[in-house]
């Protein structure tokens, strides 16, 4: 209840006059009691027609008010909830893109996919609708009050009806909810399953994995099916409850009016006016314990988008060099994973001239797209420094430095934009014909000249329809369009066919000769051949360095 709360005083005058208007609006709606009230026992009495004129036209009135207050009031709760909504989308945007990348790395892809999701569900439940069924719950009571007013025995007998019927409804959400924090998990874990299914539907035809696979869909289906009996079985209890509600608040308030009539200490309008009023008690409360098993599943949400919210951000302020010459100093350097006992790498010094060209080799798992990490200022060293130009990375401002780097990572990732969008990234001073060019040079003529939408091709799902060559082809080519001094390739080959290492090779050469400081991630011979040092990444745990003469250095300086 605590988001709800926080939407309502976002604005702290717009929430004291959203309860001011609500008290009007709740006080108006005792004018359909008042009206039974005194029709039954003045008109009926007197029968005098300018008297039912009177008390209609009264009542009109004060129902087309009730009428502009609540849709005034939604037009500023809707304001209030769409302010939070765009706030907390925007936060988790930020928290997406601007926090460390080793925190947001600790949570896993499923959380993260879930936490952004969940945004949906916030809105949903913390929706207007919901809020302002929370903010008329408690005004019920001025209902109930004003059935004591008329009989204090017929207005107790609502007030323990109430009381029942919320207990009752707690007592049912609590034993739902170990069940829907299950089917979430159990929908989870599906839909992971349905995923793979669509993403790679030659998996079950090119491998024997069919049997595995339905069983694997059997159980997933009756973790689920399961999950959702229980969990609809006790929202049809709750449901049962709220319709059978409005018929015993009518049993109660007739039972016991009834018998206060023949006593003589209640008339009969007062008696319909008592059922209007309990009615209307009743139905507000239902309205409010409803909200409960949603408000649990977005409370859920609520939390995974606070989990992204409370990551530690990345420094958005820094140093930046007036000029690159574009060396890098590796001091005393150490990196290993947070609950890993041994470090991919330690003891690592070394320092790379400018306009010289360094590969790191090993095998998979030695620490390549790491140490590519580390370099691009996405990772930080467990211990030690990696400067640039003598300037320390860690000082170093993120945007400046990410403009400085030719960078193509082992795993090409885009947005979902066009092919245009994606190569200039924002950089509205490329024009087509930069973008064309740069395709040309990785071997994408024939990709850009085959396709009818040209540089305007949709690229959906961080480009999944697209092979991996292609993928890593235009993520090349976004790289060579960057005109910065330091260039890192994490694997530059992989899954590129003869064509695409022919493009690769040339690309280097031309960088090399243009004099910038290339860093490759590779295994490849004619990648290894052409460096003037080499960090076998292989040898544990201080890496070995060699020179282009294969002279071997043991981790010293160069």
């Amino acid at each position: 209840m605590k988001e709800f709360y926080r939407r309502l005083t976002q604005v702290r005058r717009l929430s004291i006059e959203i309860l001011l208007v609500s008290l009007v609006i709740n006080l108006l709606g005792l004018v359909s009691s008042l009206y039974s009230i005194q029709v039954l026992n003045r008109y009926l009495a007197l029968g005098i027609d300018e008297t039912l004129l009177t008390l209609t036209l009264g009542a009109l009135i004060a129902i087309g008010l009730e009428i502009f207050l609540r849709g005034a009031r939604q037009n500023v709760v809707r304001w209030l909830c769409q302010k939070a909504d765009r706030d907390m989308a925007s936060a988790a945007l930020h928290a997406v893109v601007s926090s460390r990348y080793m925190a947001l790395d600790t949570l896993a892809p499923e959380t993260r996919r879930e936490a952004l999701s969940g945004l949906n569900t916030v809105q949903m439940t913390f929706g207007p609708q919901n809020l302002l069924s929370l903010i008329d719950g408690p005004f019920g009571l001025i209902f109930v009050l004003f059935v004591f007013m008329l009989n204090p025995v017929v207005g107790l007998g609502i007030l323990l009806l109430i009381s029942a019927i919320a207990g009752l409804t707690w007592l049912l959400y609590n034993r739902i909810d170990e069940p829907s924090k299950g089917l979430v998990k159990s929908v989870v874990g599906w839909g992971r399953l349905q995923n793979g299914l669509c993403t790679n539907p030659e998996l079950p035809r090119a491998f024997p994995v069919s049997g595995l696979v339905k069983s694997k869909w059997h159980e997933s289906v009756a973790e689920v099916t399961g999950f959702r009996g229980v969990v609809a079985g006790l929202q049809g209890h709750i449901g049962t409850i709220g319709i059978v509600s409005a018929a015993l608040g009518s049993i109660v308030i007739f039972g016991l009016g009834s018998r206060e009539v023949l006593a003589g200490n209640l008339d009969v309008g007062s008696l319909i006016g008592a059922s209007i009023l309990g009615s209307r008690a009743v139905g507000q409360l239902n309205r409010v314990m409803q909200l409960v098993e949603p408000v649990k599943r977005g409370q859920r949400s609520l939390e995974l988008v606070g989990q992204l919210a409370r990551l530690p951000r990345a420094s958005e302020e820094g140093m930046s060099l007036p000029q690159m010459k574009g060396e890098l100093e590796f001091e005393d350097l150490a990196f290993a994973y947070p609950g890993h006992p041994v470090p991919l790498f330690e003891s690592l010094s070394f320092t790379l001239p400018p306009g010289t060209v360094l590969v790191f080799k090993g095998r998979n798992g030695a620490g390549k797209t790491t140490f590519a990490r580390l370099l691009s200022g996405l990772l930080e060293p467990s211990r030690g420094r990696l400067k640039i130009d003598g300037m320390d990375l860690r000082q170093a401002s993120q945007s400046w430095w990410a403009q400085q780097l030719i960078y193509l990572p082992q795993e090409p990732a885009f947005v979902d934009a066009s092919l245009r969008e994606n190569l200039t990234l924002g950089n509205e001073s490329l024009d087509d014909e930069s973008l064309v060019a740069a395709l040309h040079e990785v071997g994408l003529s024939a990709f850009l000249q085959n396709s009818k939408e040209g540089l305007a091709m949709p690229i959906h799902a961080s480009g999944a329809s697209l092979s991996m060559g292609i993928r890593r082809r235009i993520a090349l080519a976004r790289a060579l369009l960057v005109d910065g001094q330091i260039v890192i390739f994490d694997d530059p080959t992989e899954a590129l066919d003869s064509q695409g290492c022919i493009a690769v090779a040339n690309v280097l050469n031309r960088l090399v000769k243009a004099g910038k400081t290339v860093v490759v991630m590779s295994n490849e011979p004619f990648i290894i051949k052409a460096a003037t040092y080499m960090i076998d990444l292989d040898t544990k745990p201080v890496p070995t360095i060699t020179r282009a003469d294969n002279a071997k250095e043991t981790g010293n300086n160069t």
